[in-house]
């Protein structure tokens, strides 16, 4: 080839009604920095997006020669559309696809690939070498239909005489990862650096677990591969001086189980140091290791506790896990590193995914139960996704366990390119042979219940409860159990949750986009009232909109469960308690621009909440604070409005959308009054 060759490369992402991810797309910067390094730049012209807009506009203006673009859940339609975009405008580009959005077993690869007849080469498993050598062979001139015919180490293609899939054989790993050259550090990724966009990192790549469900659970992702300690500390410093006037924005390392390894202690170290120098990064987004809570534990610490504890569980029962090929931490460790996290006052965190195989809806909540008897003290429960990468996929798992699966828009990953209408849809799993779907709906409305009830914002509740010694599942059981039949507005959201859970489902992928791309339809995607993340959604919902009243009925609750103790203290108290939460906490006041905007407002209580609460898991049992006690409440609403601002800035104008991303990437005491004694 006598000129440049142009390559666009792609991590795309839907940005209609506010934007689905905000980190920079470094995988393809990791693409686009080992190509250059690997071919002369007198070669190659590379570019990287992930606005798919900006994509568009190249294929029409810049005539790219080469399409790389990323294929995961979120992208995977969108991916297909501009494929389909550029065959049109120049039936020679060439289109390459890549990622875990891909089957496992030969003949459905064919399948996939002969269903979308635009894409010329998918890269599969890691794609840095695989993606070098097909461009290699591109500017050698090679004829693609003919590079189409033979097999190429690392990638797929459709034979067009013969239909058939042409399979290369898997690449070798790079196990030395600095081979990599850095697309930080040669200025690859600088455009990024804009105060919205927030850096991620890997320091490491593959996992040594197996789990079913995972797409990294393949055998050929378990032996880890790390970039050096040296080359990574260079990175986070050279985020750090990029960051330093944005120090809200987070930090996302992509490893599958950092804080597993000694190592990570080291880099840890240095983020301390980059958060002491430059005040960045102030918040962190990591999958933490499955072992080694120890070395988490002391991690997290170093980092100003601003890095969540996640247990990542997945199911507490032994059958199931022994089906996913998943091993937790014992319950004895569990308990301990519980209370290690308590006495650092740092949050902790557990996931569960539903309905797996040989889950019940009995085992499903024992799990919760077991969770929050050890003292995790918020849940987060997905339902169970169908990777195409992953074996639970495969069809002897569907029918072994009886898998009914339907099909639901991926949240707000929608939007309108071209003239035409583009949809990311995700398989779900809503019963199983051990759990129906009934059986799934009532978990997943437990599910809403617990994750609210766990929030930070009822640490007061949590509070009274370990002090009473009342069991926390009991609490939220017979909580629940009043929504579900209540005829108040928590009531009614709840029924909401349940009834939208339903009208997410599909049959198939044809028929979401058949009813989404009716301008109604299409409408409701776009105002938010249709395509968002029930659970965030409805949280945010019951928070917003019964803000008070969920505190009225949970100490409602607290007084029928101590009625037995026929103590009017403790009555009197909890009285007491709850007119200070409800100053305190009311954040939908906040959120919805009410009273406490710009007034003050002055409490005299028979009980100093103040210094009970202050006091955390020291301060004994709130009866013993039996004295009068005055207070004066404001509100901080120059730091509220800067975080408003943020969020709209990086998520759009969609205020209930808004407030459900900030509540997960900033803590909700943010938004509570300041007490102040007097």
């Amino acid at each position: 080839m006598d000129r440049k060759l142009k390559i666009v490369l792609g991590d795309l992402r839907h940005n209609t009604t506010g934007r689905h991810s905000i980190f920079i797309p470094i995988g393809i910067g990791y693409i686009a920095s080992y190509l250059m390094s690997k071919i002369s730049p007198d070669k190659i012209d590379v570019r990287l997006y992930d606005d798919p807009n900006n994509v568009l506009k190249d294929i029409d203006e810049w005539k790219p020669d080469i399409i790389g673009l990323s294929n995961y859940c979120w992208n995977a339609e969108l991916s297909k559309l501009i494929f389909s975009y550029a065959k049109k405008i120049e039936p020679n580009m060439v289109c390459i696809s890549g990622g875990p959005e891909f089957p496992i077993e030969p003949e459905e690869c064919r399948k996939y690939l002969f269903e979308r007849k635009e894409i010329d080469f998918y890269v599969y498993r890691e794609s840095e070498i695989a993606f070098t050598k097909i461009i290699q062979k591109i500017i050698e001139n090679q004829d693609i239909n003919e590079l189409k015919s033979k097999a190429n180490d690392g990638i797929m293609s459709i034979n067009l005489e013969t239909n058939e899939l042409v399979l290369g054989n898997p690449i070798q790993r790079i196990m030395e990862l600095d081979t990599i050259p850095s697309p930080y550090l040669n200025g690859l990724m600088d455009k990024w650096f804009d105060g919205y966009s927030a850096p991620a990192i890997e320091t490491a790549r593959g996992c040594p677990y197996s789990c079913e469900y995972c797409s990294a659970g393949h055998s050929w992702f378990n032996k880890i591969a790390m970039f050096s300690i040296e080359r990574v500390n260079a990175e986070l410093t050279y985020m750090a001086e990029k960051m330093k006037n944005y120090p809200n924005v987070v930090l996302g390392i992509w490893d599958t189980n950092f804080g597993m390894y000694p190592r990570d202690v080291k880099i840890a170290e240095h983020l301390k140091e980059l958060q002491d120098k430059y005040g960045w990064p102030n918040a962190f987004t990591v999958t933490t290791g499955k072992s080694n809570y120890d070395k988490i534990l002391y991690i997290a610490s170093l980092l100003k506790n601003k890095m969540y504890i996640s247990s990542s569980v997945q199911s507490l029962n032994p059958k199931t896990l022994e089906v996913i090929k998943r091993k937790n931490l014992p319950l004895k460790e569990y308990l301990e590193l519980q209370k290690e996290i308590k006495n650092r006052n740092m949050p902790s965190d557990a996931e569960l995914i539903l309905p797996m195989p040989e889950e019940t809806k009995e085992s499903f909540f024992q799990g919760i139960k077991i969770l929050l008897d050890v003292g995790i003290e918020s849940i987060t429960t997905y339902t169970t996704m169908l990777l195409k990468g992953a074996h639970m996929t495969s069809e002897e798992m569907r029918k072994k366990y009886g898998m009914i699966t339907k099909f639901r828009l991926v949240p707000r990953q929608f939007g309108e390119y071209c003239s035409k209408k583009c949809f990311e849809v995700e398989e779900v799993c809503i019963a199983t042979n051990t759990m129906s779907f009934e059986d799934y709906l009532e978990c997943r409305g437990f599910a809403l219940i617990s994750s609210f009830l766990s929030n930070e914002q009822f640490d007061i509740i949590r509070k009274h409860i370990k002090e009473l010694e009342i069991n926390f599942y009991e609490f939220i059981y017979y909580l629940w159990l009043d929504v579900k039949v209540g005829n108040n507005k928590l009531s009614e959201i709840y029924k909401e949750y349940i009834d939208e859970t339903k009208k997410e489902l599909w049959s198939s992928k044809e028929e979401i986009f058949n009813h989404f791309s009716l301008p109604e339809n299409y409408q409701k995607l776009l105002e938010g009232e249709l395509g968002d993340n029930l659970m965030r959604k409805y949280k945010t919902k019951m928070l917003i909109e019964c803000c008070i009243l969920s505190i009225e009925i949970a100490y409602s609750n607290l007084n029928r469960m101590t009625k037995d103790m026929i103590n009017k203290d403790i009555t009197e108290s909890l009285d007491a308690a709850k007119i200070w939460v409800i100053a305190m906490r009311d954040v939908s006041s906040v959120f919805r621009n009410g009273r406490y905007r710009y007034s003050n407002e002055f409490l005299n209580l028979p009980y100093d909440i103040y210094s009970w609460y202050q006091l955390g898991n020291h301060s004994g049992k709130l009866i013993s604070f039996k004295r009068w006690s005055k207070y004066e409440i404001s509100s901080d609403f120059r730091n509220v409005e800067r975080i408003f601002e943020e969020g709209r800035n990086l998520y759009g104008d969609d205020f209930q959308f808004i407030i459900g991303r900030l509540l997960i990437n900033w803590n909700i005491n943010n938004f509570w009054r300041i007490c102040k004694p007097i």
